[in-house]
């Protein structure tokens, strides 16, 4: 397939309803931009060339009901840096449900926050659920895939042009996680499907050539939420955590989500190339996110950003629970899983709440020594309001910290390796700083816009080295990834 021709579109949101998840930092823009020609305060490192895309919801409608930011169309932001300077460029993912939508004037399906069934004559394909395509973007065999874990992966172009569904000729033609992982080493990519019927689970691997391999069932006694696994060098992991799907709720206007104690916890291990799981029992805990795994001498190690409580939810006010973003911001914790023993520990690795971890991607699946996150530096108020950038050593373990700032939102901290670096902390962390406040100053730039900021991963601490000011402030968004030139490859 090849992107078609895609005039330039403006979004109608007004947030007649007075939605939280439509005001503040996360009212959504309403144009793209094309190739806009960056100020640079500071000197971006001659091992940056190549370019940073983030996904997030920027909805064009506006909502047919109550929205939640998991909802909203996704919008892909592109900052290319080259010798120093930078240039920025941001496109709606025009997917089949979105075109649909283009062609009446408005929006047509409800979501997370209200869910409604839209007309049939008035989708036609595009189906009775909306693919946002709003979580993440990935690059293998040559394709960009923006991702949204309840649809199939929608292929893009390096220019942010939209091709279309790409099922891996059709071989997976249902939802595809939002977080596959690209093994550096074989460059295979790990993904899977979490399903609200039975086995509920599959394992997808496809290979360095972007053909796909094989599909293993794994049956699951219910629909369990599961927005990230674990990939090793021998196996794939994943957790199967008390928060499950609950579709009746959703259509009654209450969360898509539950968290049912009872359902209990266990890790699943499957050794590649083999079709049967083995379980572990665990305390309770679902993982958002992960940082790695690896395995070493019978034991399976892995960490991510734990939440224990029913603070997970889709309602419409929950952007807002101050209440449940301070009972369960997301901890770091290290699992250990003896293969032999059974044996299962949990240890918190930090008090300090926060979410989006990060690693050398290079060591995916092998024992490394650096994590990265973001966290709130206080009391958490809203969901995904993090302020401060975290390092952690666990061979020292030291911890550092950079703090954005008062009234500042600190995004994802993407790790970009030095390409001239020898160590596994050679390198910068990516990450768009924000104000909550859009008449607030942002550093030297723009009044209220956005810094894409560039840090030493060595020296977290002391703060950005350089900083590239974007013509707006962008909503909050989700995850993003740097892409190197062409010719220029991973190392550890």
């Amino acid at each position: 397939m090849t992107a078609t021709e895609q005039t330039r579109l403006v979004g109608t949101v007004t947030n007649e309803r007075n939605q939280p998840m439509l005001g503040g930092l996360f009212t959504p823009l309403a144009t793209e931009s094309e190739d806009i020609e960056l100020p640079v305060t500071g000197n971006l490192p001659a091992g940056l060339n190549g370019m940073y895309i983030r996904n997030g919801p920027n909805p064009m409608f506006e909502p047919r009901g109550g929205y939640h930011m998991f909802d909203g169309d996704a919008m892909l932001h592109r900052v290319l840096m080259s010798e120093g300077g930078a240039t920025y460029r941001s496109k709606w993912v025009r997917t089949a449900a979105l075109q649909a939508e283009i062609a009446v004037g408005r929006s047509l399906y409800g979501g997370m926050g209200e869910l409604h069934l839209p007309s049939r004559k008035e989708v036609g394909t595009a189906g009775p659920i909306k693919n946002p395509a709003n979580t993440n973007i990935v690059n293998h065999a040559g394709r960009f895939l923006a991702l949204y874990e309840a649809a199939p992966a929608t292929e893009v172009t390096a220019d942010l042009s939209t091709i279309g569904l790409q099922t891996f000729g059709g071989a997976i033609t249902g939802p595809f996680t939002a977080h596959p992982k690209l093994d550096p080493r074989t460059g295979e990519l790990h993904a899977f499907s979490y399903l609200s019927e039975p086995p509920y689970l599959q394992y997808h691997l496809i290979d360095a050539a972007g053909e796909f391999v094989r599909t293993v069932d794994i049956e699951l006694a219910e629909a369990v939420v599961m927005h990230d696994f674990v990939v090793t060098e021998d196996y794939v992991v994943f957790v199967d955590s008390p928060l499950l799907m609950d579709l009746e709720s959703a259509l009654n206007g209450g969360s898509m989500f539950r968290w049912e104690p009872e359902h209990g916890t266990r890790i699943g291990v499957l050794a590649h190339g083999e079709t049967q799981t083995r379980w572990f029992q665990a305390e309770d805990a679902y993982v958002n996110h992960f940082w790695n795994g690896w395995v070493k001498d019978g034991v399976l190690t892995f960490s991510g950003s734990v939440l224990n409580s029913e603070a997970y939810s889709t309602s419409e006010a929950s952007a807002m629970n101050t209440e449940g973003a301070q009972a369960d911001p997301g901890l770091p914790t290290r699992f250990t899983v003896n293969l032999n023993s059974g044996a299962v520990v949990q240890e918190r690795l930090d008090e300090l709440g926060g979410d989006f971890p990060r690693i050398n991607e290079a060591y995916l699946g092998v024992e490394n020594r650096y994590r990265y996150m973001v966290a709130f530096s206080g009391v958490p108020d809203v969901i995904g309001h993090f302020d401060t950038v975290v390092s952690y050593d666990d061979l020292s373990g030291e911890r550092a910290t950079w703090f954005s700032g008062n009234g500042m939102v600190v995004g994802e901290a993407v790790f970009v390796a030095d390409p001239s670096g020898v160590a596994e902390n050679d390198g910068w962390l990516l990450a768009m700083v924000s104000p909550r406040n859009a008449s607030a100053d942002s550093s030297t730039g723009a009044a209220g816009a956005t810094d894409l900021v560039v840090i030493d991963a060595r020296d977290v601490a002391a703060g950005p080295i350089a900083r590239m000011h974007l013509p707006d402030r962008l909503p909050f968004g989700f995850h993003g990834n740097y892409f190197a030139q062409a010719g220029e490859k991973p190392r550890a």
